[in-house]
Parts: C-alpha cells; structure tokens; sequence
C-alpha cells in the first residue's frame, strides 16, 4: 500500500494535486530521492538530506516550506509511525512549481513524497544473479545535472525498454566518452583481483548514497577500492560486478554478456549492510 504527502499533507493517490500547466509536466523541471524505510528508520538519512540540499542549491529551486523546519528524516519517520508503518520504499520528488516558460519567474518548489510499505527490513542479496548486457543506443550526457536525480529520466526509460526486451535484468549505460557509467537505477561496481573498482562521480555517475556507504564499509574491512574509470574491455575481464541502490543495497551479477561471474565479495559486503 502506498501513501501520498503533497506539501507535508496527506493525499489520496487518486486525487489531482499537479495541474497541466505544471512545469514538472511540461519539462521535467525538478529531481527526487529513493530511500529506504528500514525498523521504522530512514536509512543513511544525512547522506539523502545532503544530496537533496545539493540538489536545490545546483538546480537553484528553493527548499519547500512544508521542510521550513523539518528534515526529510523527521517528517518520513513521524508520519510511518503515525501509520505504523514500519518497513518501506520512499521517494521524495521536487518540483519546481514557478510561473513562466523556459524561464521560471520564482523558485517556488513543491514536494511529493511516495510512501509504499514492504514486508522486509535490511538489504537482502539478490538470491538469482543478474543477466547483465550493455545499453548503447543513448549515452550520458556529460554535465554537473547527470550527477543528480532529475525528473528527465528518458535514458533510463530506454534502457529499461531495451533491457525487457532483450529478457536482461540491467544494462550498463555508458557516458559520451565511451566509458562505464551506471546502470538502470543503480552505480556499478566490479571486482578484478584484490580491486574493488568504480566509476568516478566526474564520469557524470549519479552520486548515489549507496555507493558512498559501501566504499566506506569496504574500505572500513581492509578492500581497496579504486575510483577510476572502466571501459567496456575492464567490464568484460572483472570477476564480479554488482550495482548498489539505496532502496535494494547490493544486486550481484551472474553473467555480464555470457560471461559467468562470482559472488564473493558482493556477499560480504550485502553481509556488512
């Protein structure tokens, strides 16, 4: 069951709270934040309220006034306990809700967050690998927005549409320098020798939260783990790879273009969450 608040307000998923003059509408004006509701706790709650702060200061959208006074962490939490919701998918969008065209005439900005209870705490390992191929028909444009969330999503819409129709679970989407950047809805990570490897946030890699909590874990048990970049040959030649969300955590690969791959470290670091 999901649950609905527009501007700090409780609304019925089937009520209209966004007009068609919406800028969001119109031109994907705004961003949103995955998270995960685990024991009543919005996990890693700094990291996602640093990557919203970072977001409305880059886009240059103004913070909501139903968070005037309140944190993401605080207004998700009271309202899961108010629900007895302990468990739970969360995403929080930002819209930029100002008049004009191309050109906003203010920064007013509304929020939207998503609440859908789940029946599980923590982050379980994908128990089935997944089929892993390549999604070439687009690549990631190269500028400080491709770090962020946007709500200008069609590249990962595509590559989920390429991804279901050639039976794959992921994709991995390059940037337009031909190198690795992410998945679908995830950062990607892969493992060749002692190396745990990763793209860098400057290959235009969305800056996820998951990501910087497992380098840290990893680096915290003694791996070493590289930021650099990956070319299609790296990908091709790793003993594993896995990709990191906030709301899945760690999803292994079993096979990376017919290639079969290892479940290691991707254990013990999904273990370590």
């Amino acid at each position: 069951m999901s649950f609905f608040l527009f501007n700090g307000q409780e609304v019925s998923a089937n009520g209209s709270v966004i007009d068609l003059n919406s800028r969001s509408y119109r031109y994907g004006d705004g961003f949103f934040e995955s998270m995960k509701l685990s024991e009543g706790r919005l996990q890693h709650a700094f990291y996602h309220q640093e990557r919203i702060d970072k977001s409305l200061l880059l886009l240059q959208m103004s913070m909501p006034e139903s968070f005037a006074n309140s944190a993401i962490e605080e207004v998700v939490e009271l309202f899961c306990k108010q629900k007895g919701i302990e468990n739970a998918r969360v995403r929080a969008t930002f819209l930029r809700e100002a008049d004009g065209f191309y050109q906003p005439k203010n920064q007013i900005t509304q929020s939207v967050i998503e609440i859908t209870e789940i029946d599980y705490s923590g982050y379980p390992l994908n128990h089935e690998g997944y089929i892993l191929g390549n999604y070439k028909e687009l690549t990631k444009n190269g500028n400080f927005t491709s770090t962020l969330k946007t709500t200008s999503s069609l590249i990962y819409v595509l590559a989920g549409i390429y991804a279901k129709q050639n039976e794959l679970d992921e994709c991995v989407i390059y940037n337009d320098s031909g190198n690795v950047c992410e998945g679908i809805s995830s950062n990607i990570f892969m493992v060749s020798r002692e190396f745990i490897i990763t793209p860098p946030v400057s290959e235009y890699c969305v800056d996820g939260v998951m990501r910087k909590v497992v380098i840290q874990i990893a680096e915290s048990y003694g791996y070493q783990v590289r930021e650099v970049p990956i070319t299609e040959i790296d990908l091709s030649a790793a003993d594993e790879i896995f990709f990191t969300s906030a709301t899945r955590g760690i999803q292994w690969v079993a096979n990376y273009m017919g290639k079969p791959l290892k479940c290691n470290i991707s254990r013990v670091l999904s273990e370590k969450l």
